[in-house]
């Protein structure tokens, strides 16, 4: 199959579609039935909705969008891929399912990156949850935020704790039940599972490929098979969780 043309100007994707040929490639100018990729920051939204020339796209980063903008983008007829470093899809895959009794996550980070880390914290809570969550309870203080969480009788808690600007962005995620399931993710893209049973402690081998690459292999794979991957759904589910307006 000849390489599907990608357009962006963002220097990572750049690199890594030179990396994945020849299943991508850069576009030429003016060229038709691209594959787009859409910078998170500010009203994502907005730019997204007026990429009428592409056939798929990729947001990365995307920062919390309001529900109204969420009920728009449900119309548009175009896989999209959304790029989470602290929730990487690949990593989502290998969490096995188990017989969970609460989850617990616990995030903590600098100020500018407050909402989108509180919004993966709740993304790893729905992972591990097994399912969509309600929000039962919520408190607020300048430099905090506690939600309280149900999927059906499993209770979930969420803390998001404010740093100084030069902390790292971390978060840790929890899983009790038949066995334990941890999860822990960094500033630096790196995501590690590891796994209590019995038999002792396991760690999940490493996730080397960049998050642009496994962005861009699930988004030509889901237009070749012209399927419409769930990320914006799950991106809508997380974010109505935050409540934004």
């Amino acid at each position: 199959m000849s390489a599907m043309p990608v357009a962006t100007d963002l220097a990572p994707y750049r690199a890594a579609i030179a990396e994945l040929a020849p299943l991508v490639r850069l576009a030429d100018a003016e060229e038709a039935g691209i594959l787009r990729i859409v910078d998170g920051r500010g009203a994502w939204w907005d730019r997204l909705e007026r990429l009428i020339d592409a056939v798929g796209v990729v947001v990365d980063e995307p920062q919390p969008a309001p529900a109204s903008a969420h009920e728009r983008l449900r119309a548009l007829g175009v896989p999209i891929i959304v790029s989470r470093r602290r929730l990487r899809a690949d990593v989502v895959a290998t969490v096995a399912a188990v017989s969970t009794a609460h989850v617990v996550v616990d995030a903590w980070g600098a100020p500018s990156e407050a909402a989108p880390l509180l919004r993966d914290a709740v993304g790893w809570a729905r992972v591990l949850a097994g399912g969509p969550l309600e929000l039962l309870a919520q408190a607020e203080t300048p430099t905090a935020d506690i939600l309280a969480l149900a999927q059906g009788d499993l209770g979930v808690s969420v803390t998001r704790t404010v740093g100084g600007s030069g902390v790292g962005d971390t978060l840790t995620a929890i899983a009790l039940g038949s066995h334990r399931v941890e999860v822990r993710a960094d500033s630096a893209a790196m995501i590690e599972v590891a796994g209590d049973d019995v038999d002792g402690r396991r760690l999940a081998a490493p996730r080397r490929e960049s998050a642009e690459r496994v962005a861009l292999r699930r988004l030509r794979d889901a237009v070749r098979a012209g399927v419409r991957p769930a990320d914006l759904d799950e991106l809508a589910h997380d974010d109505r969780i935050l409540g934004p307006e």
